[in-house]
């Protein structure tokens, strides 16, 4: 079993990276060196279950079993359900059914429920269509009265005790982030993850809200990640990619949101716009969902897995796979296998289709860089791109053009190596004992590439295409170099 160091200096074959929910089948010190070694990138904490004590009990756990895995908070967010039912029993509604819907509590039953919602009567109009327990069930308002609505169900299915809703055409607005957001975000700060993931973000002023409570409480190095997961997401998707470092496609509500049949579609158009900013975009929810109960996957799940590497996402994120499933180390396996065998058959991509109309020296590099990687191969030069970084920009910017040679980052950081996780085709190493801010470049290279060799993550006789920020002029100078492992290594003995 690999231990923390031996993962950090591990070359991993796939570019593809995975995220991975921690929960009670997996949360174990043991499940969590598994998951590690089966290929997870990244571990996903589900702020909307479990105590304050477990969360940091479990954070503390994954340190101690390796220190350089990237970890991810996911707050609640002002998910909507339905109330309380009667004796905590589980009713039917069937289709052509007239129910009672309150904004009070009441106790529920098959004739009437309640949604506690402050606002859920005045932002529902005669027409609107009411999902519950995923969409299973649907429900159509057709008479609003003073207190309630009478709705009739369109499509039937079982109702119980706090099933998730979603209203599409509604007007409610839901305030992110919730009171229970903002007491997690303090604990978040302090424990000092690598990511918060933002439920149910409506625009870019949702993630800014949590971006100064961070700051607020001491910390502003968190990456955010916004979900998108209603359409109002979609109509502001520009203005919430502009001031989010990360954006997670959460299929599952957005689905229900939307039409099925317009869910891939949207996918695609996310991952390019995101692909085009050089931000991180992870594919989620369902997965590979029937392995919470079984072994393998189902065809059609390696079809998803598979469609979106192919799409271009960074990531892609296990649920209850692994939070609560039975096979939670098949479930990681199998994404991996599925993503590797997708990435060994992507098109090469086309680097003026992926340059963002925001221009910098960077990103001009970075596109430089794919080009120098192609004419490596053409030339049979074994070789790498090795970046030489502090907070990751840099990988992100080679990374977008998905170039044909493997990408090493080195960094200073160990936070930014973490964050790096989440970056496509990116392998993250930590180095020590090297003062980036007073060397000079020469000099930061050398000990960089002697770095990676004595690690074995660089043989002596390849090739390397190396960028660096340039001390002298760091806001708009770059250094970028193909030099020759070698003799490298002969001027620095």
């Amino acid at each position: 079993m690999m231990n923390g160091e031996e993962r950090q200096y591990k070359m991993r074959e796939n570019t593809i990276k995975i995220v991975a929910t921690l929960g009670p089948a997996s949360d174990s010190k043991q499940m969590i060196k598994n998951l590690i070694k089966a290929g997870a990138d990244v571990f996903r904490l589900n702020f909307s279950h479990g105590t304050r004590e477990e969360k940091v009990a479990l954070i503390e756990r994954i340190r101690e079993v390796n220190e350089y895995i990237g970890i991810m908070a996911d707050i609640q967010g002002p998910k909507i359900r339905v109330g309380e039912f009667k004796d905590d029993e589980t009713y039917f509604l069937q289709s052509g059914d007239r129910v009672k819907i309150y904004e009070k509590e009441i106790l529920g039953d098959a004739e009437q429920f309640s949604i506690p919602l402050e606002g859920f009567l005045q932002s529902i109009s005669e027409g609107d269509f009411i999902y519950v327990n995923d969409g299973i069930i649907k429900i159509q308002a057709r008479e609003k009265k003073e207190d309630h609505i009478v709705a009739e169900v369109v499509a039937g299915g079982k109702i119980s005790n706090n099933k998730g809703v979603n209203i599409p055409s509604g007007q409610i607005q839901q305030k992110v982030p919730t009171k229970k957001d903002i007491k997690d975000l303090k604990l978040i700060a302090d424990l000092d993850v690598e990511y918060v993931a933002i439920s149910f973000v409506s625009g870019g002023d949702d993630v800014l809200r949590v971006k100064k409570l961070l700051e607020n409480y001491g910390n502003d190095e968190i990456k955010l990640v916004s979900k998108i997961e209603r359409p109002i997401a979609l109509t502001n998707f520009d203005q919430i990619l502009n001031v989010t470092d990360a954006v997670m496609i959460a299929r599952g509500d957005l689905g229900v949101e939307i039409s099925p049949d317009k869910v891939p579609l949207k996918q695609k158009e996310l991952i390019y716009r995101c692909n085009k900013e050089g931000k991180p975009c992870i594919v989620a929810t369902q997965m590979l969902e029937s392995m919470t109960n079984s072994p393998v996957p189902t065809r059609a799940e390696a079809a998803d897995v598979f469609n979106a590497v192919l799409d271009g996402t960074d990531a892609v994120m296990l649920s209850s796979e692994t939070a609560v499933g039975k096979y939670p180390i098949n479930a990681v396996l199998f994404m991996n296998k599925i993503a590797y065998t997708a990435y060994e058959n992507m098109s090469q991509r086309v680097p003026d289709k992926y340059d963002s109309e925001r221009l910098t020296h960077t990103q001009t590099l970075g596109h430089a860089i794919h080009s120098l990687a192609n004419e490596m191969e053409e030339l049979n030069f074994r070789g790498k791109i090795l970046v030489i970084t502090r907070g990751g920009y840099g990988a992100r910017m080679i990374s977008k053009y998905r170039p044909p040679l493997p990408i090493i980052a080195i960094t200073p950081f160990k936070k930014t190596a973490r964050e790096i996780n989440l970056v496509w085709g990116v392998q993250p190493f930590h180095i020590e004992n090297i003062d980036f801010f007073n060397m000079d470049a020469e000099s930061i290279i050398e000990q960089s590439v002697k770095f990676a060799v004595d690690i074995n993550v660089v043989d002596e006789n390849e090739h390397v295409i190396i960028l660096l920020v340039s001390r002298k002029f760091q806001r708009r100078g770059n250094l970028v170099g193909l030099y020759y492992v070698g003799e490298i290594l002969e001027k620095s003995s």
